[in-house]
C-alpha cells in the first residue's frame, strides 16, 4: 500500500524507497554506485544483478539510462530476486513519475511474467522466491550488483554470508557492487569473499553507503 511515508512493506516494516525523492535516491545509491553509464561503455553485453526487485524502480532507471547511453547492438541482462512481489496496481501507483511512464507501461504489460524482453534489447528475469535459494540455481556472471534488500535489521536473511558467497561465485572480475547500507558486518562479509569495499557519502539523511568491486585472487 502507499501511504504518507511511501510504499510500505508489511513483511519487513520498512519503506521501499524514499518518499521525498525516490528517483534521486536510486540514482545516487545504485547507478552512481556502480559508476553507470561508464561501467558499460563499449560492452556488447552487460549483466546487472539485484537483490530485491521491489517496485522495479532500480530496474526502470537502469533500463532508461541504458537506452539513453548505449547503441542498438548492446544488450542489458538484468536479474532480480523477489520473495514478495508487488501486484501491478501497487507498482503503477508507486511509480508516478512522468518521465518513467513509458518504461512503467512496458514493464506492466508482461509483469509478473518473470522472464521477458524489455524494449527490444533488455532481458529482465525476475527470480521469484528466497534470494539465497534462487541464486544457488544460477550460473550467470554478473558485472554489477545492487543490494537493495530492506535494512539489515529488518531483513537479515538478505545480508548473510551465504548470500555473499553466491555473489562472489556469480561475479565477473571487477564486478561492481552498490548498496544503501554502511553496516560493518555487511562490509566485512563482502570483503571476506573477495569484494574490495569502501564507504562513500550516503543520500539525503543517510550519512554513508557502501560501494566496491569483486577481485578474484590469483590461484
Amino acid at each position: 500500500m502507499k501511504n504518507d511515508i511511501g510504499l510500505y512493506s508489511k513483511e519487513f516494516d520498512d519503506i521501499y524507497f524514499s518518499p521525498e525523492d525516490g528517483i534521486g535516491e536510486s540514482k545516487a545509491v545504485f547507478l552512481d554506485g556502480i559508476n553507470a553509464p561508464e561501467c558499460w561503455k563499449d560492452k556488447k553485453a552487460f549483466t546487472v544483478s539485484e537483490l530485491g526487485f521491489g517496485s522495479g524502480l532500480n530496474f526502470l532507471l537502469t533500463a532508461k539510462l541504458w537506452c539513453e547511453t548505449t547503441s542498438p547492438d548492446q544488450q542489458l541482462i538484468y536479474y532480480s530476486t523477489e520473495k514478495y512481489p508487488l501486484d501491478k496496481s501497487q507498482i503503477e501507483v508507486a511509480l508516478e513519475w512522468q518521465d518513467l511512464q513509458p518504461y512503467v507501461s512496458e514493464l506492466l504489460e508482461d509483469y509478473p511474467n518473470n522472464d521477458f524482453l524489455f524494449n527490444g534489447r533488455i532481458k529482465l528475469k525476475i527470480l521469484l522466491g528466497d534470494s539465497l535459494e534462487q541464486l544457488r540455481f544460477q550460473n550467470f556472471k554478473s558485472d554489477a550488483w545492487y543490494l537493495d534488500g530492506f535494512a539489515p535489521s529488518k531483513n537479515p536473511d538478505m545480508w548473510s554470508d551465504e548470500i555473499f558467497n553466491e555473489m562472489a561465485r556469480l561475479s565477473n572480475q571487477k564486478a561492481q557492487v552498490a548498496t544503501f547500507t554502511a553496516a560493518g558486518f555487511v562490509k566485512r562479509g563482502l570483503q571476506k569473499v573477495g569484494f574490495q569495499m569502501d564507504k562513500r557519502p550516503g543520500f539525503g539523511k543517510k550519512r554513508e553507503m557502501l560501494t566496491g568491486f569483486w577481485h578474484k585472487k590469483s590461484d
